[in-house]
């Protein structure tokens, strides 16, 4: 942390009441958030083992498998799917989940679960060409080493708190809840929130153009 003095013509003390429209001219002139344009995410990807659950699969005495996911990441999913964002579940071909798994988180979250190769860097490019995306229209969420390219290249990346320090050094940013306990939908929100900024700057801009 540093101090820094902010230049007087973007800034205002606001102590009396003709101060307010100056604060709001200052808003108008240069967006509630800056005038950074952030990146519009049109597409998540999200690893089901380690984000979306604990990593863990639970094996009955009958050998059913079953896993544990938490409310609060399958609303941050929808949340996304509201304002637009597609989300897809990955699972590895290291941890495959069985078809009957995929069946109920796809019914749970409303998402496409699909299983990739070896090559999930490849995997993920053939996924973003056949929708016309670009690196900085996705957001990955991973949890492991396999994930580090990805999160590395995503225009918004994120891994749990309780991620290798591998995983956490490629991320654009660390989850303070551990995977399958609110991660998803804490990045989820980071995410909603950017695309906010991006929608008060595209506005910010209109009113720029409108005036000069």
């Amino acid at each position: 942390m540093a101090y820094y003095e902010m230049l007087p013509e973007y800034s205002v003390d606001i102590d009396v009441d003709i101060d307010w429209p100056v604060a709001e001219q200052r808003v108008l002139r240069y967006g509630y958030f800056g005038q950074d344009k952030p990146e519009v995410v049109r597409l998540m990807l999200c690893n089901v083992s380690g984000c979306l659950t604990d990593g863990k699969i639970f094996v009955s005495v009958s050998g059913e498998e079953m896993l544990s996911v938490n409310t609060r990441d399958t609303t941050g999913i929808r949340m996304l799917k509201r304002e637009g964002v597609e989300v897809v579940l990955l699972t590895s071909s290291e941890e495959p989940v069985s078809k009957e798994l995929s069946d109920k988180l796809t019914q749970r979250t409303g998402c496409q679960v699909q299983q990739m190769g070896v090559e999930l860097l490849g995997n993920v490019k053939k996924m973003m060409e056949e929708r016309k995306l670009e690196w900085k229209e996705v957001a990955y969420m991973g949890n492991d080493e396999q994930d580090v390219a990805c999160l590395n290249l995503a225009g918004l990346s994120a891994v749990p708190q309780d991620a290798p320090v591998i995983a956490i050094n490629a991320a654009k940013y660390t989850c303070h809840s551990p995977g399958g306990m609110g991660a998803v939908r804490e990045f989820a929100e980071h995410i909603l929130l950017l695309k906010m900024k991006a929608k008060s700057q595209m506005e910010q801009d209109r009113i720029n153009r409108q005036n000069f």
